[in-house]
């Protein structure tokens, strides 16, 4: 019987299909087709999702996650005023928990978009703080980085709608960036169940 791999998809709206307008239209449903065959999904990305309420319990050996700004738009003042330390902290102990019991998988994780909207020069300097708090977070765990800001760079007005939700244009920049990690690292580790994509 041919191995069946699980991909488990965690994270917030950045993943899901509700804003693309088209069922399976959201980042994880469109990566998980291009992975084919031999793969099951495991979906638990859910709207609004935040960092304490991101599950801690699932298995896959490919895992991606989109977490955070929900994080730093909910905590807006507390963060401008107090600093980044708290969500670090946070961002940090869910990527351990969830590469303690996954220490084998390609686990690819995404940084936070620009809003389609003018941002402060405090707010633009603290999400770019954020997003560098992230990609050193991902390289902490042996994550692979998806570079989801500087894809919709320049982008925000066809790649979001209410300001900050995924269009399907966006959600299929974000499934590109996911293959494009998951097929370096399948070129390096192919179909192997004992290596470590790490």
């Amino acid at each position: 019987m041919p191995l069946v791999r699980t991909y488990l998809a965690l994270g917030d709206s950045m993943s899901i299909d509700d804003y693309t307008g088209i069922h399976g239209g959201g980042a994880v449903n469109q990566f998980y087709r291009m992975l084919g065959e031999g793969w099951r999904l495991d979906d638990r990305t859910q709207d609004g999702c935040r960092i304490p309420e991101t599950p801690r319990d699932g298995h896959g050996e490919l895992i991606t996650l989109t977490i955070g700004g929900n994080d730093l738009l909910w905590n807006r003042e507390y963060y401008l005023r107090e600093g980044l330390e708290s969500f670090a902290a946070a961002h940090l102990a869910l990527l351990e928990q969830i590469r303690r019991r996954n220490p084998a998988a390609l686990f690819i994780v995404g940084d936070i978009y620009h809003p389609a909207r003018p941002l402060s020069p405090i707010e633009a300097a603290a999400l770019a703080a954020a997003n560098e708090l992230i990609r050193r977070n991902v390289k902490l765990v042996g994550g692979r980085l998806a570079r989801i800001c500087d894809a919709f760079r320049g982008h925000e007005a066809a790649c979001l709608c209410y300001e900050i939700e995924p269009t399907l244009m966006g959600a299929t920049a974000i499934a590109k960036l996911f293959f494009e990690l998951y097929d370096k690292a399948e070129e390096r580790s192919p179909r192997d169940p004992e290596s470590s994509w790490r």
